[in-house]
């Protein structure tokens, strides 16, 4: 009697075990089920990939180190900065005038007097280097007039022999409906090296001109796109220079021009 007791309960106890075991063991089989089911799904949205927007900025597209810069915030044109032009160049014709350089409301505005003087604003950074980079962001309004030509160039540290040295302009305006910029490079010995003219660019809007001036090469970028390269050996100026802000009066007619202007947000000089 009591053997039979003994394996009735042993029994039991098996029986419970099995129960728990194949409780168990499906568990993990309905888990495992779900998982691959998961795992089989082939609708669902893939990974976003994000892209980094491009500037218009060349700076910031190819990480260019700040070195100065001039917003324009004051009242003034800052002479720490700048050096303005004044009087009259005897070699141009032109005359130059602190008063046309209007500095208001965090914008530079080189204004051309629409009288016989025909004054004008030319200013040049303190500062002369040899190769680097520079951005600036302008624009220039229409109508103007076909005498005065708004520049954004490099200029030799030294004005009497400037012609051994060179001279780039990024962004020449000759155009009075301002529609399209040209750039022109030229080399030591004032060589004409390059020429570049880039259509259907609305001038009167703003746009950033950019200036790379390395060993080997002249790049122009226009809000952010190369449009512009030279690097013909022996064409490149390799002696120091700065950066010039003018707008030239290139008289072609005895009277009196139509007032122009043209306008600068803010310079920028980068390593």
């Amino acid at each position: 009697m009591v053997r039979r007791v003994v394996i009735l309960i042993a029994c039991v106890v098996l029986a419970g075990v099995a129960i728990v075991a194949v409780r168990v063991t499906s568990e993990r089989f309905d888990e495992a089920g779900d998982a691959g089911a998961a795992a089989v799904i082939t609708d669902a949205p893939p990974t976003a990939v994000v892209t980094p927007q491009r500037s218009d900025e060349a700076a910031v597209n190819y990480g260019w180190r700040l070195l100065a810069q001039d917003d324009f915030d004051g009242r003034r044109v800052d002479s720490t900065k700048w050096r303005v032009y004044a009087g009259l160049n005897p070699v141009s014709g032109e005359t130059f005038s602190e008063s046309q350089c209007v500095v208001r409301g965090g914008t530079l505005t080189l204004v051309g007097d629409g009288d016989d003087t025909a004054a004008t604003c030319g200013m040049a950074w303190r500062g002369d280097r040899t190769y680097g980079r520079w951005e600036v962001r302008a624009r220039f309004p229409a109508p103007a007039d076909h005498d005065f030509n708004p520049v954004l160039l490099l200029w030799p540290a030294s004005d009497e022999n400037w012609e051994a040295t060179g001279e780039i302009d990024f962004a020449e305006i000759y155009d009075p409906a301002r529609q399209f910029v040209e750039s022109f490079l030229h080399g030591p010995g004032n060589t004409p090296s390059g020429h570049t003219r880039k259509d259907g660019v609305d001038l009167t809007q703003w746009h950033n001109f950019a200036l790379e001036w390395q060993a080997d090469h002249v790049t122009c970028y226009l809000d952010g796109v190369a449009w512009a390269t030279y690097g013909t050996p022996g064409t490149i100026p390799s002696r120091p220079m700065h950066l010039a802000v003018q707008q030239n009066h290139n008289r072609s007619k005895p009277s009196a021009p139509l007032r122009s202007t043209a306008e600068i947000d803010w310079v920028r000089l980068y390593q």
